[in-house]
């Protein structure tokens, strides 16, 4: 039993780390080559796992091979636009101001209603508002409103926000991330301030605290478990 569940966890780290240097994109937003690679990363390391009669090397060469081989076409394809476009292929326009473009559709075996989904999930009901909507080449799709369905932005009101900045987590579960502090240019005296302000003795009572580095914060404090 002890075998098998070395040369699991082996490989279960040899992927792990394969994954990580190939990138962080997700699952729905691979390119056709890196959807390949993953879906023959996860047969190669099956076999060697099924059967501890095969040598380990057997599913770690392979791996690496392919792994070797995505960052080498990623790499080449970064400089080389005719062949990133070979490989990749080219965004499909599916919809021009208000009106389906049929011949596009047709190609991609696309339903009407798929297109529908598709501009549902961009939060877009009705598709006389859209200006443009294209399938992007990992499949997923972009869409620009009429410029009269545009959001208002700051801008265009003339208000002048508040200054925000990215937010770090502090505190998560009663534990405090010293290393956001830093990122915050702030200390613990502060942190102790600003959860004593919003009602916690100590940062065990805290669920989650984040802030920016102008002072902007969110706060929730630990429920009490008894009155669950």
């Amino acid at each position: 039993m002890l075998v098998p569940f070395v040369r699991t966890m082996i490989l279960y780290i040899v992927i792990i780390s394969v994954i990580r240097l190939m990138g962080k994109r997700q699952v729905g937003e691979l390119q056709p080559s890196e959807l390949v690679i993953t879906i023959l990363i996860s047969a190669v390391a099956s076999v060697p796992v099924q059967d501890i009669d095969i040598p380990l090397s057997h599913g770690i060469i392979p791996i690496l091979t392919l792994m070797s081989a995505e960052v080498i076409i990623s790499s080449f394809s970064q400089n080389h636009i005719r062949f990133r476009r070979l490989l990749t292929g080219n965004p499909v326009l599916v919809i021009r101001d208000g009106n389906f473009v049929q011949k596009s559709v047709n190609k991609l075996r696309l339903s009407v209603d798929d297109i529908l989904a598709g501009l549902r999930l961009g939060g877009v009901f009705d598709v006389r508002e859209v200006k443009i909507a294209q399938i992007e080449t990992n499949g997923q799709m972009s869409i620009l409103l009429n410029d009269d369905k545009l959001p208002a932005n700051n801008g265009d009101l003339n208000i002048k926000p508040s200054p925000t900045g990215p937010f770090y987590t502090i505190i998560s579960d009663g534990h405090v991330i010293s290393d956001n502090l830093k990122s915050i240019s702030q200390s613990t005296k502060w942190m102790e301030q600003i959860i004593k302000a919003k009602g916690a003795d100590r940062p065990e009572e805290v669920f989650f605290l984040s802030a920016d580095k102008y002072g902007n914060t969110v706060f929730s404090k630990k429920e009490d478990k008894n009155a669950l």
